[in-house]
């Protein structure tokens, strides 16, 4: 591996960018369905302002991929990374509902840009591409770790609105670090959206895990854990611990598992996490909460991980189209999750709703199995 290619050194720099700018949003999630009743939104508003910036990317996506054909990845990644900044700091402002439902707007559009730029850049490295992706999003994933870590305290030692100032200000690190990006020709691809929404094996199972795992499971763990503490706030140190630790396996299994990869095949690697979050989710219907949770977590780390390599890999449409395609399912699925999660919990009750979940996934996964079973076939 030519550790010092261009592709090599922009998957990691624009990694860099993405953990920077992901401050403002990442401590969003456990501190809205804890304190957002206190600064005035209803329970729909906190579901709206935790999925509204997904809604957004399901139709950006495709656009900014475009941008990217267009205007290069290091000028999307530039002005993305700004705008990012800029919302951090918005959530600091007292302006109100729509003001904030904007602020979500612009973060949606913004990661689009950011996501889908470095996700290219990782998938134009040649010799093994599972371990970039892995430390690409091993990276990616730190920004949101030292907002879960410190976010709580410096939010309560500040209060909210001071707290997202200095966040935002720290952010701004991503705008210093795009200047490091190599510029890189992207050959003028085009990506369609027809071919962006076109439900594939892959995109489907990627669409139903993001419900369960980065949509529902992620806005319910308020609800799942409240029993179990007496106080908002530690009920918010516990929410943030877990979220924290959802991060932190993004960051340490996605290295080790990419590495791990130059033995083992990433679709081994896939296939078996994909098979361990489902039996996480049925884990958490049965009420083993803490083991589940953490089980969802790990594996899901590994299938985020190499989700977008499994559709690269198993595509003949161009890169920026296929990781346009498996970004909008993903955000499609954990939008519809994080909007509708507390309603559904409150509706079904845990044991109803995670089997329900499971057996859509088990659905999903066999539909991907057999699919991919035919495709290798055909391959010989």
């Amino acid at each position: 591996m030519n550790f010092k290619s261009p592709p090599f050194r922009g998957a990691l720099v624009s990694s860099g960018v993405m953990a920077f700018s992901g401050l403002g949003d990442a401590i969003l999630y456990p501190i809205l369905p804890i304190y957002g009743k206190e600064l005035g939104f209803s329970a729909f508003w906190i579901g709206m302002f935790l999925s509204v910036n997904r809604f957004v990317r399901i139709l950006s996506n495709t656009a900014m991929a475009n941008a990217i054909g267009k205007l290069g990845m290091k000028r999307v990644l530039t002005i993305t990374a700004a705008v990012a900044v800029m919302t951090t700091a918005v959530y600091g402002l007292k302006i109100g509902l729509i003001g904030f439902l904007f602020a979500r707007v612009l973060w949606g559009l913004s990661y689009s840009g950011l996501k889908i730029a470095t996700l290219n850049y990782a998938a134009m490295v040649k010799k093994n591409t599972a371990v970039v992706f892995g430390a690409a999003q091993s990276i990616q994933s730190l920004g949101a770790v030292f907002a879960l870590l410190i976010g709580p305290w410096i939010l309560q030692s500040l209060g909210i609105q001071n707290g997202f100032i200095l966040l935002a200000i720290i952010s701004s690190g991503a705008i210093l670090f795009t200047l490091l990006l190599p510029e890189m020709k992207t050959r003028g691809q085009s990506v369609l959206n027809r071919k962006t929404f076109y439900p594939n094996p892959i995109n489907l199972l990627v669409f139903i895990l993001s419900i369960g795992i980065d949509g529902i499971l992620v806005v319910v763990l308020a609800d799942l854990f409240s029993a179990n503490y007496d106080t908002t706030s530690r009920l918010l140190v516990a929410v943030s611990s877990y979220l924290l630790l959802k991060r932190l396996f993004m960051v340490g299994i996605s290295l080790v598992v990419g590495l791990i990869s130059l033995r083992l095949s990433p679709i081994q690697l896939f296939n078996s996490s994909v098979a361990l979050c489902l039996l996480s989710l049925i884990l958490i219907a049965g009420g083993y909460l803490v083991l589940g949770v953490t089980m969802a977590f790990v594996f899901n780390a590994i299938v985020v991980t190499f989700s977008p390599l499994m559709g690269v890999s198993r595509c003949s449409d161009s890169t920026l189209q296929v990781i346009s395609g498996i970004s909008t399912w993903w955000d499609m699925g954990a939008s519809i999750g994080a909007f509708l999660g507390i309603l559904l919990i409150e509706q079904f009750g845990r044991e109803k709703l995670f089997l329900i979940i499971a057996g859509l996934i088990a659905t999903m996964f066999i539909n991907f199995i057999v699919q991919n079973g035919k495709r290798n076939r055909a391959v010989l």
